[in-house]
Parts: structure tokens; sequence; C-alpha cells
């Protein structure tokens, strides 16, 4: 046998394994023979692909598929396995009920008598379906009118022991009237807060319209908020870690040196006001100066003079020797316009 064709039958096998063992997982046993009937229903309310059938609590099959029906797609039609040995009469009734309150359900087939042969339903036969709710399921009708016919007897002789004590009992009559005047009380009060409602309705909803405001603006800062606090969360975890005796210690050495300053300051500006003081009312060449418009200006002409005796010094030195010998010389004048050092400036 080829290589091929050996990897093609293992293949095959694999796969046959893989369906058989994926549907044997779900409750179908391929390899059994099994009996497929059909029931359509209006609503299946949670009914699932494996939900078993039972018949009398003995489960005999399993639903195999759900699908629309062809003839109407407003019907469900369930398709259920059952076991090859199972017989149920045509009649039969496929009910779907509720497992209890914790969910669930799967289909009763509810039937009376026996059948055999042709009377029990065949391979793909149809039965009737009908849907159960959750009380149906777990009640029948005739226990639910035994329970509610206790329940009645139950309740006749508490409501005939409360007509004896509400007829004989004046204790219990003042109790009554005292729950009837609470509840008139109360009927009052109600009807005072809805006055109350009423009048401040507009209040309220103001209130709430502005509480509506504050909340949007707050989401709407919400980042800038976030932001100045942890800005304020490290600006306290500096604090925290910095040496605060130190800074302090600091920052009064500072301020004695500053104050010092401020001192010398005043004092500076003290003897310069004392001092401006003096030149402006004091005697002497600069209050004069300051004050005697003549006297300055005699000052600039002999300031003016000693210049030009300065230049014509450093000139015509010739002029001057004569200072130092016996000789006498004529002074020889210069006029201002030829004179070299004059020359050039303005008088």
């Amino acid at each position: 046998m080829r290589k091929e064709t050996k990897i093609a039958i293992f293949s095959l096998i694999t796969l046959a394994l893989a369906i058989w063992g994926y549907k044997f997982l779900k409750g179908f046993n391929m390899l059994a023979k099994s009996l497929t009937v059909y029931a359509t229903y209006q609503k299946v309310d949670g009914l699932r692909i494996s939900s078993t059938v039972m018949v009398h609590g003995l489960q005999v099959g399993l639903v195999s598929d759900i699908f629309q029906s062809i003839d109407d797609p407003n019907l469900i039609t369930v398709e259920m396995q059952l076991d090859s040995d199972t017989r149920v009469p045509k009649n039969a009734i496929a009910t779907i009920a509720s497992d209890g309150p914790m969910g669930g359900v799967h289909i009763d087939l509810v039937f009376e008598g026996t059948c055999s042969g042709n009377e029990c339903v065949q391979d793909g036969g149809k039965l009737q379906g009908i849907t159960k709710g959750l009380l149906a399921s777990m009640v029948t009708p005739a226990e639910l009118r035994l329970y509610v016919d206790q329940l009645n007897d139950g309740m006749k002789e508490v409501l005939d022991t409360l007509t004896y004590r509400l007829k004989h009992s004046d204790e219990l009559n003042k109790s009554v009237e005292d729950v009837q005047v609470t509840l008139a009380n109360l009927r009052r009060t109600t009807d005072r807060l809805d006055k109350m409602m009423a009048t401040s309705a507009g209040g309220i909803e103001r209130s709430i319209a502005n509480v509506e405001s504050i909340t949007k603006n707050l989401k709407d800062n919400n980042q800038q908020i976030k932001n100045i606090l942890a800005n304020a969360e490290d600006l306290t975890n500096d604090l925290k870690q910095a040496n605060v005796q130190e800074l302090v210690g600091e920052s009064k050495v500072t301020m004695q040196k500053l104050q010092t300053t401020l001192a010398s300051s005043d004092k500076a500006i003290a003897e310069l006001s004392a001092l401006l003081q003096s030149l402006k009312s004091g005697d002497g060449a600069i209050p004069m100066l300051l004050n005697d418009k003549e006297f300055a200006s005699n000052l600039e002409a002999t300031l003016k003079n000693m210049d030009f005796l300065l230049r014509d010094l450093r000139l015509h030195p010739e002029r001057y020797r004569r200072i130092l010998s016996k000789k006498k010389m004529e002074y020889e004048h210069v006029p201002e316009e030829k004179d070299p050092a004059l020359q050039g400036k303005g008088n």
C-alpha cells in the first residue's frame, strides 16, 4: 500500500473519531441506533441542543436540532433523538418544562396508556408540542388547586379569629382607632409636604441646576485640579525634604544684613542732605559759586585768563625769561587773530 493511501486512511479515521467524540461529548452516540421525532412550538423558552428528553423523569433522548419550521417561519421545529427502545404513543405531547428556579429547560413526553407497533410514534414522526411556564412546570393543576384550598382554609381561620378579636377586644379597637388617627395625621403631613414641595419646586430645580453646573465645571477642570494638586504635592515634598532650620537661619542673617545696610543708607542720606543744605545756605566759595552769579562769572573769567596765560607761557617762553635776567625786554604784543595758541578756538 502506498504511503499516500495510508495517510489518507489515517486522516479519515482521525476525522471520524473526532466527529464521533464531539457528538459523544454532547450526549449523542452515533454508533447506537436511535429514533428521530419532531415537535413544533410557538416558542422554545431557552431550549438548547443537547437538552434532555424525559418520560416520567427518565431520560430517553436528547434534543439534536432546533430550527424554524419550513411551513411557517413563526413556528419552531425541534428535532429529538430518542433511544430505539422508547415507546411513545402518537398522541403524546412534547412539553417544554423548566428545570427549576435556577434555570434550564427540558422536554417531557406526556401521554396516557401504552402503545405497541404502529400505535407508537415511528422514526420521523411528529408530536404535538406545548410550552409550560415556571410555575406550571413545578406544580400540576391538581396540586395547585390543593394548595389553594389549603391556603383558603388557613386564611379563613385567621380571618375568623381576627374578626372575633375585633368584636370582643376593647384594647384592639383602641389600637385600631390609634392606627386610624396615625394614618390621618400622616395624610395631613403628606398634604403639607406636597404643598411645601410644590412651593419650593422652583428653588429646588434652580439648586439642582446650580449643582449640575458646578459638577460640570469640576468635570471640565478636572485635569487642571489634578495639576494643581500634583504641584502642591511636589511643593510639600520639596519643603519636607528641605532643611527648614537652615533656611530660617540664613533668612535671619540676611534680614540682619539688610537692616544694617538700610541703617547705613539712612545715615549716608542724612549726611548728604546736611551737606547739600550747607552748600545751599553756608559761606565759602562753593555756596557762592552756586548762589552768586557775579562770583561765578568772575571765576569763569579768571579761569579763562589763567588758561590764556598758561598757553602763552608754553608758546612764548622767551617773553618770561626777563624775570630771571636783569636785562629789560620789551613785551611784544601778538594780536589774538595771529596767535597760534588761539587759532581754531572761539572767544
